[in-house]
């Protein structure tokens, strides 16, 4: 019987055929017909439920490793055996700064209530902005100034329990759109006391003694949380009949990630709670919203767990730093960490950081300044973190497509739009856009050509740009390196900037070029458009090196709303690679497509 046996055959007809086999060995079925007769049937049922029971096996054996499994309350719990838990959906920050005049009788304190804030129409949606903590301000001569406060996108919510010893209780938040980290707890006495002990939220048992007012999470089903209690060995233990108030913020993510209209719509109080003042609020600085993220992927644990295991909560290497800032700020498109050795010139004792946010270019100085701030508790010895921004490597291209006109009756747009979709699929499928990332000229446009059936071909040619922030009305040197050999002998300028004002020549709009290897400073003739040269030795040029240097330069406007001033160069090789700090981005929005038809 057993060289009839085929263990490994797992589809439903290699069973069947395998079953049929055993039975022929047998002397009675030798010659029987088991398509004809009603056996087959028992054949059927046979291999069904051993095909099933196969599938199942392997389904479960699939769910019992990280890397295969494929149902996210089974890969949390798998993180869960590594010690790392899964970030959950994050709340974009803005600080917004304001004042409120009291034209009538003021308090001497106003206070902004929490869960109250600010309002927000963003594509079309309305969110609110509010503060998790109560604000307060001094009013000085009938004004307050809130300034810098700190408002988040979402909705607070309160739960509240009251323990009881003498049953099987779980603290679970009903809700998958909680931002833990705006998580705030509170417990009384009883449900009638007013004095209460804030709880703060432990992610690890350092430093948790038995009287430590603490709480744990958990991720379980559904996306939601529990929460639990010291059991007065590690934390102190709740005793029956406390109450527990728990308020949290329910966000959207990264919805309003980049916000930066708001309409006042919070509560204002005196730190009493009285109310009824007649207030106007005028709303001054504002930092546009950054950092909110959706509860991390299946992908993103997979990848984060085994690698935040190996740090064993401390950062020696850079790739410790790497994974801890995963854990610590998940809203992080890519990232890259080197020991400060590697850098030119060196600076020993430090490691770099370079972030790049999924939503914006850099982080902003304040976030910056809070990861340092988190990432102390993990240093060892004398290493020193530093948090950088990156220096980001535009890729621009023109293209001009020809397709058969006769094999198709789209019109020139759709076509491009077809160029543009394919495009932006292999830009995230092909890993690209990424520090240390590849620009791979030929891949780029066989993705042009294989976009739809009638292109018959594509001329495109690439462009560098990088953009750079001056000092505003200070003279200053700028040096902007491209990690990429420029092409000295291409027709026209190899750098061409984009227009901007100086002191020298405040009425001009001014531009400049190199021309043999010095940057020249020049306007443009308004009626004959000709170059007119202002400055003959702005900078220098090292087309071996890719390196611009700009002398002695004072900027007074930039380009854009924001000051930047961009600066394309042509390179000499067709495919562009990204180094260290420099992260590589192929800026479609940007580049040119036409389509002609043939």
């Amino acid at each position: 019987m057993a060289s009839y046996v085929q263990v490994s055959n797992l589809d439903f007809q290699q069973i069947k055929a395998s079953l049929k086999e055993y039975l022929r060995s047998q002397t009675d079925f030798t010659s029987y017909d088991f398509e004809g007769s009603s056996m087959n049937v028992l054949l059927d049922v046979l291999s069904y439920n051993t095909y099933y029971t196969a599938f199942n096996a392997n389904m479960v054996v699939n769910e019992l490793f990280l890397d295969s499994a494929t149902i996210r309350d089974n890969v949390v719990a798998l993180a869960k055996q590594l010690g790392y838990k899964p970030k959950s959906k994050t709340a974009p920050e803005a600080k917004i700064s304001f004042s409120v005049a009291f034209p009538q009788n003021a308090p001497v304190t106003a206070l902004l209530r929490k869960g109250t804030g600010f309002t927000t129409s963003y594509d079309d949606n309305l969110y609110s902005y509010v503060a998790v903590e109560d604000q307060t301000a001094p009013v000085e001569n009938g004004v307050a100034y809130f300034d810098s406060i700190p408002v988040y996108e979402g909705t607070l919510i309160t739960s509240s329990f009251v323990v009881n010893e003498n049953t099987s209780q779980r603290f679970i938040l009903q809700n998958a759109n909680i931002d833990i980290d705006s998580i705030r707890v509170k417990v009384f006495d009883s449900q009638q006391a007013t004095a209460f002990s804030f709880y703060e939220y432990s992610d690890n048992i350092l430093n948790v003694n038995p009287d430590s007012k603490v709480f744990f999470l958990e991720e379980i089903a559904d996306e939601r949380y529990e929460m639990f209690f010291g059991d007065d060995v590690l934390g102190r233990k709740l005793k029956n009949n406390e109450f527990i108030e728990i308020s949290y913020l329910s966000t959207n993510g990264p919805d309003t990630n980049g916000a930066k209209t708001f309409t006042f719509a919070g509560i204002l109080t005196d730190i009493f709670g009285g109310g009824g003042y007649t207030t106007t609020v005028t709303i001054g600085n504002i930092q546009q919203s950054v950092g909110g993220s959706n509860i991390e992927s299946i992908s993103k644990i997979k990848f984060n767990a085994p690698k935040y295991f190996a740090t064993q909560d401390r950062a020696v290497t850079a790739q410790d730093y790497a994974a801890i800032i995963r854990s610590l700020y998940p809203a992080v498109s890519d990232i890259i960490t080197y020991g400060g050795e590697e850098d030119l010139p060196p600076e020993y004792g430090k490691v770099k950081i370079v972030i790049k946010p999924e939503q914006a270019a850099t982080l902003s100085s304040t976030t910056k300044k809070d990861l340092e701030s988190k990432l102390k508790k993990y240093m060892v010895a004398s290493v020193t973190p530093e948090i950088i921004d990156p220096s980001i490597l535009y890729v621009e291209v023109a293209s001009n497509i020809f397709y058969n006109s006769s094999k198709t009756t789209q019109k020139p747009e759709q076509i491009i739009s077809k160029v543009v979709s394919g495009l932006t699929s292999y830009l995230a499928e092909s890993g690209t856009e990424k520090f240390n990332g590849k620009f791979r000229y030929s891949k780029f446009v066989s993705t042009i050509d294989n976009s739809d059936v009638s292109i018959n071909s594509n001329s495109t040619s690439v462009t560098l740009r990088k953009d750079f922030y001056p000092q505003i009305n200070s003279s200053s040197f700028y040096e902007i390196c491209y990690q990429n050999v420029f092409d000295k002998d291409c027709n026209g300028s190899t750098v061409q900037s984009s227009g901007f004002k100086v002191t020298e020549f405040p009425a001009y709009t001014v531009y400049f070029e190199d021309r043999d290897g010095v940057i020249v400073l020049y306007r443009l003739d308004n009626l004959t458009g000709e170059k007119i040269t202002l400055n003959d030795s702005l900078g220098t040029v090292d087309y071996a090196e890719g390196e611009i240097k700009l002398y002695n330069l004072t900027i007074v406007k930039g380009t854009l709303n924001d000051n930047r001033v961009q600066i394309r160069v042509q390179p000499k090789n067709l495919d562009v690679v990204a180094l260290r700090e420099v992260y590589l981005d192929v800026d479609l929005t940007t580049s040119k497509f036409t389509a002609y038809p043939e």
